[in-house]
């Protein structure tokens, strides 16, 4: 028998793009998943689509909060309610644009007992869909534990993990220390536990949104990622060099606040990436 995928989508007023990233799930040559939507309390016409959609998708599984709780509580919710072994990510207004996605990432977890996470590489889209740039991620546990503590190695939308592993740490961390790269964080720790691995394929389509987090709050987060950096020391190489890199990342945005806005923010993101 088939194993149930949960795909885990946490939505807040996103119903812009919302039938555009269901679309894409239904899409996968993979067939036997469950959606989990989890409402972290819109004001939008999200609740209807939902509803209009689950006519004919019994798939798909809706849940809202009574208050708005943040990511960390909603995604958490996601896990509490989901059924399956394995869990896929994807936010409300990204898609997964190789049909074939879901199928890779089981296979390879059902074949490689000892990984617990696996991601994809990442086609970045505007606001319109349109290809701005693409990337791969590292693509071996060797690599990815080289780089893990300079960088985030995983986009959230594009992994699939052992349900199993991730309730060793109770999901992901809901504290304030955490906010903002608690899928980073989660990370961290399921490396203690299991190996990584990106696939080399494009399995994301990331929708860059100007705005999406405020450069004040971008700052905030370097500042806590030094912390973070710290605590995990230990558990990863290149301890020393994580640190430089995470000062003068600092530094760069703290210039880039300063320059004019004619500048491409997607141009940056796009060399620090390939960088």
């Amino acid at each position: 028998m088939d194993k149930l995928v949960s795909i885990i989508m946490p939505t807040y007023n996103g119903s812009k793009w919302l039938k555009n990233a269901i679309l894409s799930i239904q899409n996968q040559s993979y067939q036997h998943w469950e959606l989990i939507v989890v409402d972290d309390g819109s004001k939008d016409n999200t609740a209807q689509i939902i509803g209009d959609l689950m006519k004919n998708e019994p798939r798909i599984r809706y849940f809202k909060n009574e208050h708005n709780l943040g990511i960390q509580k909603t995604l958490n919710r996601g896990i509490k309610e989901s059924k399956g072994d394995y869990i896929a990510r994807l936010d409300d207004d990204d898609s997964w644009p190789d049909t074939d996605k879901l199928q890779k990432q089981l296979n390879f977890l059902s074949g490689n007992l000892d990984y617990v996470l696996v991601g994809t590489g990442v086609v970045m889209v505007n606001e319109e869909g349109k290809e701005l740039f693409r990337y791969l991620l590292p693509e071996k546990d060797d690599v990815v534990r080289r780089k893990l503590l300079s960088k985030n190695c995983f986009a959230h939308s594009s992994v699939m993990f052992r349900k199993s592993a991730v309730e060793k740490f109770g999901g992901y961390g809901e504290g304030e220390d955490v906010k903002h790269f608690e899928d980073y964080d989660l990370w961290m720790k399921l490396g203690t536990v299991g190996k990584f691995a990106n696939l080399p394929i494009y399995g994301l389509a990331y929708r860059m949104r100007e705005g999406s987090l405020s450069a004040i709050n971008r700052l905030y987060v370097f500042k806590k990622l030094l912390k973070h950096i710290r605590k995990y020391k230990k558990s990863y190489p290149r301890y020393f060099m994580a640190l430089i890199r995470a000062y003068t990342r600092y530094a760069l945005y703290s210039i880039y606040m300063k320059i004019p806005k004619k500048f491409s923010l997607g141009k940056i993101i796009k060399f620090y990436k390939e960088n």
